[in-house]
């Protein structure tokens, strides 16, 4: 993409400065931001060397735009994407796509027939550590693969008004370790098994959310996944994943040290999602620019049918977390 390119960045929150960051250092383009808060956006423009405002994704449309990151509220995404493929702006969605399957589909289908790209932000599949675990695990270097354990632990919850807007920690949170266990295996997920509770944040009840929870997964051909995450974790950000197959075993993430002495001290201890995966997203957004020009499609994208698996896996696990072990609805 050229470098006088006009990206739009739609939602001007943490995550939306933290693309405007892995924009801006990967050369000089136009940023254009869109927020419903319109001092939000302004200030976050201001941090900028090359950035300047919109009203609204029309106005950002009809200026001129070459492709947009969407990272506003989850609830928002149907709505900000269906405008911008039907504009025809190749876009990258902050996950999930939308909490809803129908919708996800919709805004799929909608990108195909009108031939525009549409990546779905599981940056996950651009980190160098589960990079290398899904080559080492697809290759057939494990041999038949036996079980995985995923473990994603957020530092401290997000305000109450963003997890309203987001669903539950299933859809949210754990979605991308459902992604995970499909992208690291090449599987399908065909059973899950949850359980979740609120033991740090109580009020989460409130809202019918969780604050732990955990996940037994049977793939397709029998293997078997189990994910733990947590929205308080305050020793440190943690994710990590783990592959048994019958020749071996190999993980990615940070480990612990267990020396005599060491107190079972992490590291390296990262502060949250946008210190532990800089490098992945970085590699995101550049291969996302790269075919928003035109370029080749990139294996490592995300697109909306791993939302839509990711997602049908979420919803099983919330309707399991209250009712016990249920199949994988088509």
């Amino acid at each position: 993409m050229s470098a006088h390119a006009v990206v739009g960045v739609v939602g001007c929150g943490r995550i939306g400065a933290m693309y405007a960051e892995h924009l801006e250092a990967l050369g000089h383009r136009r940023l254009v931001f869109v927020d419903a808060d319109r001092d939000r956006a302004e200030k976050l423009a201001w941090q900028t060397t090359s950035g300047s405002v919109a009203g609204s994704v029309g106005e950002l449309v009809s200026g001129g735009c070459d492709a947009a990151l969407v990272t506003a509220a989850t609830t928002s995404h149907p709505e900000l994407v269906g405008a911008l493929i039907e504009a025809g702006v190749p876009t990258l969605c902050e996950k999930p796509l939308a909490t809803d399957l129908r919708q996800t589909e919709t805004l799929g289908r909608l990108a195909e027939a009108r031939g525009v790209p549409l990546w779905v932000g599981f940056q996950r599949h651009f980190d160098p550590g589960f990079a290398d675990l899904r080559a080492r695990t697809t290759s057939g270097e494990l041999g038949r693969l036996q079980s995985l354990r995923l473990v994603s632990h957020d530092v401290s919850p997000p305000p109450i008004a963003r997890l309203r807007e987001s669903g539950s920690i299933f859809t949210d949170l754990m979605l991308h370790d459902f992604d995970m266990v499909r992208w690291l295996t090449g599987r399908g997920i065909v059973q899950v098994v949850a359980d979740g509770a609120a033991l740090s944040c109580p009020e989460l009840t409130d809202i019918g959310d969780f604050d732990t929870v955990t996940a037994m997964i049977r793939l397709d051909d029998g293997t078997q996944a189990v994910l733990a995450a947590g929205r308080w974790q305050p020793v440190r950000y943690d994710v990590r994943a783990e592959v048994l197959g019958e020749r071996g075993h190999v993980a990615a993430g940070p480990a612990r040290a267990a020396e005599p002495g060491s107190g079972g001290a992490a590291l390296p201890r990262f502060r949250g999602y946008w210190d532990r995966f800089a490098t992945a997203y970085r590699e995101q957004v550049r291969a996302f620019l790269a075919s928003a020009a035109g370029g080749a499609g990139d294996p490592a994208a995300g697109g909306w049918r791993d939302s839509y698996e990711a997602l049908r896996c979420a919803l099983a696990a919330e309707r399991s977390a209250r009712s016990g072990a249920v199949p994988v609805e088509p």
